[in-house]
C-alpha cells in the first residue's frame, strides 16, 4: 500500500496540485515540494505553519519520531523486545519524559500553541491511517503525538550531546593509574591550541579531593558507564562535534557575512535532520529541522542566520550519597528518598518492574550498575552503602529551551538573537551568528553550574551542591569580534590562564585548520567556504610525516609504506594511497597509551603529537624494550607495515583510501530479517580523524560512523544563494525517491538550494491541505 502511495506521489507531480481535507487547520496551507524532496510551507496562521510541519514530519519520518519518543520515555521494548529492556531501565531512571511534562508549564502560551499546533498535525496523519512499513511488520499503531513527546525528544538530543558523567567514572581511573601530573598532562587543553574567544569573567576551579569511593560502587558505576555506551539511541560517542564559522563583511567578497555549519554525528539512517522551509504571517524560517519538534534549528529566518557546535560543558555531576537504611546523609541531616515504581512492558515476555530512587541530586543510577552487576537489591551495590545520583540542567523543571529556539527563529536583530538565548538551558552550544545589516557574533548560552570542588570528579553528597547558575552576562559571547571572524570546532572556548568552560580537551586540529583557511583568504566567496568544509588536509599527518620518513625501514613492508607516504599530499581524498597509509602508522601510534592505561585509543592526538615532539615520557614500554621515541617509532612502522600488507596486499595500488575508509550509515532496522539490507548504505568516503570534513573511523575496521550529518552555507547579502546537504533523503521510505537521493552528493561535496526562491527549486509538485 505505501509503495502504491509513492507511485500516486510521482503521478501527482505531473499534475498541477493534490488536494487533501484534514481538520484542524484554520485556512488552506499549500506546500511545494522542490526536486529534492523539501517542503516550502505557505499558510494564512502561523499555527497552521506547525500543523503542516508536523503533518510533514509524520509522513516522511514518523517511525523515527515513534522510536524517539519511545527512548525517552523508556518504551522501546513494547514493541522490540527484550533486547532494549537495559535502555528503557537507563531512560527511565533518568526521567527525560517525566522531566519533559514537569517543564510544559514553564513554556509561554505560544510556545505551548505552537508544540499543541504540531502535535494536531501528526495525529491527522495517524489518523488517516497510511502508516509507514516498520508500523506494519511490528504489528501496533503508535499512541497520539503530545507536546510533551516533542519536549523529551529534545531532551533526548540534550542528553545525548551533553553526556559527560562517564568522565567523573574515567578520571579517577585515570587518577588512580597516572597521578596527579600525569592526570593533567592527559586532561588539559595544549597550550598553544586556539581558542574561540577573549577571556571571560568565570569562577576559578576549586581545589577538592574527591570523596571516598568504596570499590563496590566504583565498580557498579563501571557498569553504568559501559551499559551508555552501547544504548541502540543516545550512546556514549566522545567523538561527536562539529564545525561552525562567520566571516564579517570585511572578509568576503560580497561586502556581507557569510556563515558556515557542520554538525558532526553519528552516520544514521534516517538522517536526525529534515529540511523545511516555514512562512506565515508572522513567522518564518527555513533550514534543518528535528522530526518530532516543530521550528527550525539550525538556519535562517530572512534577516539572521544561526550555526551551532557543542560546546560539551560540565553540567553532569556524579554526588556520592552516603545511605543510612532508605535515606542518605546531609548537612542538615538525614534525608529520605524519593521512591516511584517502574514496570516495562516487554514485547514476548514478561514484564520487568523495578523502583527507581531520587534524591535532590537526582535518581541513584548507581542503583542500574547493582542490578546490571549481580542483580542485588537496588541501593546495596556489592554491600556498600553509597550510592551515586546524577544531577544535569537538563533534568531542571524550568527548562525553557524549545522557547529559546522559538525566539532565535523569531528574532530580527543581534540584540533579539540574544534575548532569546536567555531561555536556553541545555544541550549548551557555541552558536555563530549573522544579519543581512552585517553583524556577526558569537554565544554560548546554557545553564553553567556554580561548584566549589573539582567538577571533573564526583562529588560528596554531604560536602557539596550546586551554588545556582553562571549568569548568562557572564557566559561568552561576542558581537562584531575584532578579527573579522569567529571559528568554533569543539576546542577550547576561552583564552589560556584560566578555566575553560568546555570539557574538550584533545580538538586541537580541526579549529587550527579552519583558521590557517580563513587567514589565508583575505576576502572569501561561499564557494571558498564550501571547499574549506571539505578540505581534508591532515594536520596530525603535517605533524608526524616527517618523523616517519627519517625513520629506517626494517622490512620490506614497512619500506613500501614509507615511500607511499613520502609523495603524499597530505589530504585524504578518495584515490589517496597515502592517506591509507599514514592511516595505519598513526594507527601504532595511538597504541602509545596502552601500557599505562590499558586502552587501545584514548582520544588524545595532540598528546601523541607533543611526545613525539620533546621526546615526553609516553613512548616508554620498558615491558616491550622501548626506551625513546625513536624505538617507539620505528616499531610502530614496522607494525603498520605488516598489518597494512595482511589487510590490502603488497601493491600500492591497491591501498587506495576509499578501498577501506567507508561509511556505514545503519538503521535500527538494518539487522531486521528480509528487509534489512533496504535500511542500511555503505559508500567510500574521503576525510579522516581530526580534518576540516571530519570522517571519524573505527581504528579497527576503518568505517566511518561519524562526521558532517548536516554541512550548511549562508550568504547574507541574498539569503536564498543559501546552500544545504545532508546524507540519505528526506523520507525514510526505502521505496520512496526521496530516500537516498542526497547521498552520493554528500559524498561528492555537492550541495542543494537552500532558498524560498521558486526558480531554485527545479521540478515541483504541490499539496494543499484544505481544513
Amino acid at each position: 500500500m505505501r509503495r502504491l502511495g509513492w507511485l500516486l506521489l510521482l503521478l501527482a507531480a505531473c499534475a498541477p496540485v493534490q488536494v487533501r481535507s484534514v481538520p484542524g487547520l484554520a485556512a488552506p496551507v499549500e506546500v511545494t515540494f522542490d526536486q529534492w524532496g523539501v517542503p516550502h510551507i505557505r499558510a494564512q496562521t502561523d499555527l497552521d505553519v506547525f500543523f503542516a510541519q508536523g503533518y510533514l514530519h509524520a509522513r516522511d519520518r514518523l517511525f523515527q519520531m515513534e522510536l524517539g519518543r519511545r527512548a525517552a520515555q523508556g518504551r522501546l521494548s513494547e514493541v522490540l523486545g527484550a533486547a532494549t529492556v537495559e535502555q528503557d531501565r537507563f531512560f527511565r531512571t533518568l526521567g527525560l519524559h517525566r522531566a519533559a511534562v514537569a517543564s510544559l508549564p514553564y513554556q509561554s502560551d505560544f510556545a505551548r500553541r505552537v508544540l499543541e499546533a504540531y502535535a494536531a498535525g501528526v495525529n491527522q496523519f495517524i489518523r488517516e491511517g497510511d502508516l509507514p512499513l516498520p508500523f506494519r511488520l511490528l504489528g501496533f499503531t503508535p499512541e497520539p503525538w503530545t507536546p510533551a513527546d516533542s519536549l523529551a525528544w529534545g531532551k533526548l538530543q540534550a542528553y545525548d550531546l551533553g553526556q559527560c558523567w562517564q568522565d567523573e567514572v574515567d578520571n579517577l581511573y585515570l587518577l588512580e593509574r597516572l597521578g596527579p601530573s600525569g592526570f593533567e598532562e592527559l586532561r588539559s587543553y595544549p597550550a598553544e591550541g586556539p581558542t574561540v574567544l577573549q577571556a571571560q569573567d568565570l569562577p576559578s576551579r576549586a581545589a577538592s579531593p574527591p570523596p571516598a569511593i568504596s570499590p563496590g560502587l566504583l565498580e557498579a558505576m563501571q557498569q553504568v558507564v559501559a551499559l551508555s555506551e552501547r544504548l541502540i539511541l543516545a550512546p556514549r560517542h566522545p567523538e561527536q562535534g562539529s564545525n561552525n564559522w562567520v566571516l564579517s563583511g570585511a572578509r568576503t567578497t560580497t561586502g556581507r557575512p557569510l556563515l558556515a555549519n557542520d554538525p558532526h554525528l553519528r552516520l544514521q539512517n534516517p538522517s536526525l535532520w529534515y529540511l523545511v522551509d516555514l512562512q506565515g504571517p508572522g513567522y518564518r524560517a527555513i533550514g534543518a529541522s528535528i522530526p518530532g519538534l516543530p521550528g527550525v534549528i539550525l538556519g535562517h529566518n530572512h534577516r539572521v542566520a544561526w550555526g551551532a557546535t557543542n560546546v560539551r560543558p560540565d553540567v553532569m555531576d556524579l554526588f556520592v550519597l552516603e545511605l543510612e537504611g532508605e535515606a542518605y546523609r546531609t548537612r542538615l541531616g538525614l534525608v529520605p528518598l524519593r521512591k516511584r515504581q517502574e514496570v516495562i512492558r516487554v514485547r514476548g515476555a514478561p514484564d520487568v518492574v523495578f523502583t527507581v530512587r531520587e534524591s535532590e541530586y537526582g535518581p541513584l543510577i548507581s542503583d542500574l550498575g547493582a542490578f546490571l552487576r549481580s542483580g542485588l537489591t537496588p541501593g546495596r551495590p556489592l554491600g556498600e552503602n553509597q550510592a551515586a545520583a546524577l544531577r544535569w540542567t537538563g533534568l531542571d523543571p524550568d527548562d525553557t529551551t524549545f522557547e529559546a529556539y522559538l525566539g532565535m527563529n523569531l528574532a530580527q536583530n543581534a540584540q533579539a538573537f540574544r534575548e532569546a538565548l536567555r531561555a536556553y538551558v541545555a544541550p549548551m552550544q557555541s552558536f555563530v551568528y549573522a544579519d543581512v545589516e552585517g553583524k556577526i557574533g558569537y554565544f554560548a548560552p546554557g545553564r553553567v553550574p556554580l561548584r566549589d570542588w573539582d567538577g571533573r570528579f564526583p562529588a560528596s553528597g554531604f560536602r557539596h551542591y550546586w551554588q545556582g547558575y553562571l549568569p548568562f552576562e557572564r557566559l561568552p559571547q561576542v558581537v562584531n569580534p575584532k578579527e573579522g571572524f569567529v571559528a568554533s570546532a569543539n576546542n577550547r572556548v576561552l583564552p589560556h590562564g584560566g578555566p575553560d568552560i568546555s570539557t574538550y580537551t584533545t580538538e586541537v586540529f580541526r579549529a587550527q585548520r579552519i583558521r590557517e583557511l580563513i587567514l589565508a583568504q583575505p576576502r572569501a566567496s561561499l564557494a571558498d567556504m564550501a571547499r574549506w568544509q571539505l578540505d581534508t588536509y591532515s594536520l596530525i599527518a603535517r605533524e608526524l610525516v616527517p618523523g616517519l620518513l627519517a625513520l629506517e625501514p626494517q622490512s620490506e613492508a614497512a619500506r613500501r609504506l614509507q615511500e607511499a607516504v613520502r609523495g603524499w599530499d597530505l589530504r585524504a581524498e578518495l584515490d589517496s594511497v597515502g592517506a591509507t597509509a599514514f592511516a595505519f602508522y598513526y594507527r601504532e601510534i595511538a597504541r602509545m597509551l596502552e601500557d599505562e592505561l590499558g586502552l587501545r585509543y584514548p582520544p588524545v592526538p595532540y598528546l601523541f603529537v607533543k611526545t613525539l615532539r620533546e621526546e615526553g615520557r609516553w613512548c616508554q614500554n620498558p615491558k616491550a624494550g622501548i626506551r625513546s621515541c625513536a624505538e617507539f617509532k620505528a616499531q610502530a612502522l614496522e607494525r603498520a607495515g605488516a598489518e597494512l600488507e595482511q589487510r590490502l596486499g603488497p601493491d600500492p595500488t591497491q591501498w587506495a583510501w576509499g578501498r577501506l575508509h567507508r561509511a556505514q550509515i545503519t538503521s535500527p532496522l538494518a539487522s531486521a530479517p528480509l528487509i534489512g539490507p533496504l535500511y542500511q548504505r555503505t559508500l567510500p568516503t574521503p576525510g579522516a580523524i581530526h580534518t576540516v570534513n571530519v570522517a571519524n573511523y573505527d581504528q579497527n575496521t576503518f568505517l566511518h560512523t561519524s562526521g558532517a550529518s548536516l554541512r550548511t552555507l549562508f550568504d547574507l547579502s541574498d539569503l536564498d544563494n543559501s546552500q544545504a546537504i545532508y546524507p540519505m533523503g528526506q523520507s525514510a521510505d526505502p521505496f520512496s525517491p526521496h530516500y537516498d537521493d542526497l547521498l552520493p552528493l554528500w559524498r561528492d561535496g555537492r550541495y542543494i538550494p537552500l532558498s524560498s526562491r521558486p526558480s531554485d527549486w527545479g521540478r515541483t509538485w504541490r499539496l494543499e491541505l484544505r481544513p
